[in-house]
């Protein structure tokens, strides 16, 4: 069955599910059409394989967090409730119980996951530092370069970037995959998006989506300072129509275009500045559409201004009036911790975990470094280009 069917759950399951459990499976359930093929199907087995047991193993299953749920307070959801505010959250995180109930809910999911066949598949990931950054200030990526082994170019990385990213995007796609799990690229800037040429080939750049941040900024800034506003403002945007902010490239996909609009409503940092989008885009794209092969462009970022930086959703051209200057020495301060972050991602989301190459890469260097899982082939032992890097790589996704 495809993933994009429908899923029918009787009512007697629903019934039977925690209660903590049917607002977001409801929400899942009404949007199932923006969910993306890697979010449909473990909801699909799962609710298959809860449906196949017997009223007493699927009680013993779900006993401990039914039992933590009584003792917790909650408030009256209704069956129907298709979503948790930010109301709803803290009330259920300020339970003395949430840490338990947690970690009761962690292993249902694992005891489910165990009993569960979904297809996986290897996956690369490429994290690239721009031009211009102060690279012989301090080494680059001490953590990562202990779990990985750094290659000699015969010239610049920069020089075989878009060939790499090209090259990526039109290798032949896996069997039984959806365009949208191919390759994504995110990007501070605004090149790859006016490369892309098929529909296997993701583009979102913070400078491109420049309309759309600002609105949402806007918007956001008008919080007033309790939950019930901050609940009414997102939920306002939840609905505002952005199709005319995201350009033609991107319009017309509303599982993208409901993607873009999550991510902004998320926080950390994605309507305001361009490498915190480049990371949370990439941890959002890995845990929710799960592509073979993700690039991550990241850039120069103007310094910070005095005061007005510190006001949050604030637009920094507007409430300050000194000129934006770029930041070389703090973006690259930056976007090696960022890059730590999202190999920490890949490392925590079972469809990567053992199966990722990670390439990181300094457009201005000659160097890169790569960690490889345990079963990946012989890395080249002298110096290579980037085409043999990128031959490397899809030969690894194709395995």
């Amino acid at each position: 069955m495809p993933s994009s069917a429908r899923v029918e759950v009787a009512k007697e399951l629903l019934d039977k599910l925690p209660r903590t459990f049917l607002p977001v499976l409801n929400q899942q359930l009404k949007d199932w059409d923006l969910l993306f093929p890697a979010e449909q199907r473990p909801i699909r087995a799962t609710l298959d394989y809860l449906g196949r047991l017997d009223d007493s193993e699927r009680e013993a299953l779900l006993s401990p967090v039914k039992a933590l749920e009584k003792r917790m307070n909650l408030p009256g959801w209704t069956a129907a409730k298709d979503h948790l505010g930010i109301e709803d959250t803290s009330v259920l995180a300020r339970s003395p119980l949430y840490p338990e109930w947690r970690v009761e809910v962690e292993k249902l999911f694992d005891n489910i996951n165990a009993s569960v066949e979904l297809p996986k598949s290897n996956k690369v990931v490429v994290s690239v530092l721009p031009a211009g950054l102060p690279l012989e200030s301090a080494p680059l990526w001490p953590n990562l370069a202990r779990r990985g082994r750094w290659i000699q170019l015969d010239r610049s990385f920069r020089s075989g970037l878009d060939a790499m990213v090209t090259s990526l995007a039109r290798r032949p796609a896996a069997p039984d995959s959806e365009p949208v799990e191919h390759t994504w690229v995110l990007e501070s800037v605004s090149h790859f998006s006016e490369l892309a040429d098929s529909p296997n080939w993701t583009v979102l750049s913070y400078e491109a989506l420049a309309a759309a941040r600002n609105e949402f900024r806007r918007r956001m800034n008008e919080i007033e300072k309790d939950l019930r506003s901050a609940d009414e403002t997102f939920d306002a945007l939840r609905h505002v129509k952005i199709e005319m902010l995201l350009g033609p490239h991107l319009e017309a996909d509303r599982r993208i275009r409901e993607f873009i609009r999550a991510l902004f409503l998320s926080g950390n940092g994605a309507v305001l500045f361009n490498n915190s989008f480049v990371q949370w885009g990439a941890s959002e794209i890995l845990r929710r559409a799960e592509p073979q092969a993700l690039v991550c462009c990241f850039g120069i970022r103007p310094k910070l201004k005095p005061f007005s930086s510190l006001v949050l959703f604030e637009d920094q051209e507007r409430a300050n009036p000194v000129k934006e200057e770029p930041d070389p020495a703090g973006s690259l301060v930056d976007i090696q911790l960022l890059c730590d972050y999202v190999f920490l991602t890949t490392e925590r989301l079972s469809n990567y975990e053992g199966r990722t190459l990670h390439i990181f890469a300094a457009a201005d260097s000659d160097v890169i470094l790569v960690v490889a899982p345990p079963s990946f082939p012989s890395l080249p032992s002298h110096d290579a280009t980037v085409a043999n890097i990128t031959d490397m790589a899809i030969s690894w996704l194709a395995a």
